[in-house]
């Protein structure tokens, strides 16, 4: 299943508060930075007689304990902020205090016990449910570490993503149901997507554990009706089947998972920082649509349908789309309601629709509904169709579609903003947003440099 597929109704559920997230955790880190564990001190490069080998091995056996209990302090602070964080915006249902005693206990036994053993110890000891203790792990998944590039370097890794995933290992193994959906979101995602994320949490699992969660994720799906991821467990376990080739087998849990959903978004439905899953809707409906048989394609258009008229689901807004002729008003609308939710594909045929509509020639105009549509759109919109065009070019760009960033640079040129093109040409350079992530336009960055260097292709 394609990236595409992952844009999901999930994921733009979660993203103001995944924003809101990462510019406070930028603020925590500041925070740290000001007020953190004092400096790593630098030997002095002045001393005249070089120190004994036994002084020198006592003394970067002192240095490495200095780091390693900087880095400790560091981790603890950054802890102890994040969680503070995450609490206060209902993604954390504990103190942060108690919160980083669960994690240091939770440290202290991992040797003595298997980490299920030592979760389900945790949560009667400190009275608390075991997806409590999920979300604490997905948590510490998220903690941000040192921007300062210089100070990081100087310290040995963090070791948050390590402890998190043990912390949903243990979980896991208790029979948690976040913690086997998010889990298995990870281990799907990371074969299927370019999701950074998804790659990093899917590293952090053994393979044998990896077999005894999809058993784990099969008994969870006996008991859908009466969990709240029933749905998406339901989902889960029809991807992997559609995975294996076992399509029809994944239709039925596709099926029983949209019984099973809430089409409208409920809060407090999804974790707000699980991973997110496609909804079952779409899932159903990009398996019809890949079927050879035109008369199974055609009844993806009704799964699509219910997830964009009555969930209001921009995926589902965008494939449906795509079963109306670009003349049609109809296909306005869908493109319309997926590119404002965010989908940025539609707002890219947005864009290119409004410059077309611009040549005036355009067969668009010949259908009378569409012509009255856009005389009444354009009525009250300075700049007429153009403008629109380069309005929805503008939040392409803006969400990091690196080809809409080229024709912006194309359109400052033309009109003589030369320094707004270049700067427009240095966004074309700035690196995906994680390590991880791969350059999806790496052509594009190649011209933009040359560009930048005065080489004209």
């Amino acid at each position: 299943m394609s990236h595409s597929r992952l844009v999901t109704l999930s994921a733009r559920r979660s993203l103001i508060w995944e924003s809101s997230v990462a510019c406070q955790s930028h603020c925590v880190i500041q925070s740290i930075h000001r007020n953190g564990a004092p400096e790593l001190s630098r030997q002095p490069s002045w001393r005249a007689k070089a120190p004994s080998i036994g002084l020198s091995r006592r003394s970067y056996a002192t240095q490495r304990l200095d780091v390693k209990r900087l880095r400790a302090q560091v981790d603890m602070r950054a802890r102890v902020g994040f969680y503070t964080l995450s609490n206060s915006q209902g993604a954390l249902k504990m103190d942060a205090n108690k919160a980083n005693s669960i994690v240091s206990d939770f440290l202290h036994q991992k040797s003595n016990m298997d980490h299920g053993s030592n979760i389900q110890r945790l949560a009667k000891k400190y009275h608390v449910d075991l997806d409590d203790l999920t979300s604490l792990a997905i948590a510490t998944f998220k903690i941000p570490d040192l921007s300062d590039p210089e100070k990081k370097a100087m310290l040995p890794p963090s070791q948050h993503k390590a402890i998190s995933g043990l912390l949903l290992q243990g979980c896991a193994q208790a029979g948690d149901p976040l913690a086997i959906v998010h889990i298995l979101t990870a281990v799907y995602s990371s074969s299927s997507s370019p999701d950074p994320a998804a790659w990093e949490i899917a590293l952090l699992f053994p393979q044998t554990e990896i077999v005894k969660y999809r058993k784990t994720l099969e008994n969870l799906g006996s008991e859908a009706k009466s969990i709240a991821l029933g749905p998406d467990v339901l989902t889960l376990q029809g991807l992997f089947l559609e995975r294996d080739g076992q399509i029809q087998k994944a239709r039925d849990f596709y099926e029983e998972a949209i019984l099973r959903s809430h089409l409208k978004f409920e809060p407090g439905s999804r974790h707000p920082m699980q991973l997110p899953l496609i909804d079952p809707w779409n899932a159903l409906g990009f398996l019809l649509k890949t079927d050879k048989d035109p008369s199974i394609q055609a009844q993806a258009k009704r799964y699509f349908e219910k997830g964009a008229l009555e969930g209001d689901d921009p995926l589902s807004y965008y494939e449906l789309a795509a079963f109306e002729p670009k003349t049609s008003t109809k296909w306005l609308q869908y493109t319309s309601k997926a590119a404002a939710s965010g989908h940025i594909q539609a707002m890219v045929d947005l864009a290119d629709f409004y410059q077309e509509v611009n040549s005036k020639q355009s067969p668009i105009l010949a259908d009378n509904n569409m012509r009255k549509a856009l005389n009444w759109l354009l009525g009250w919109k300075r700049g007429g169709a153009a403008m629109l065009a380069r309005e929805w070019l503008q939040a392409s760009a803006n969400s990091g579609h690196k080809p809409s960033m080229l024709k912006l640079v194309e359109y400052y040129e033309a009109g003589g903003e030369h320094e707004r093109a270049k700067e427009q040409l240095r966004q074309v350079l700035e690196p995906p947003s994680s390590t991880n992530q791969v350059e999806e336009w790496p052509q594009l960055v190649q011209l933009a440099k040359k560009r930048l260097a005065g080489v004209r292709p």
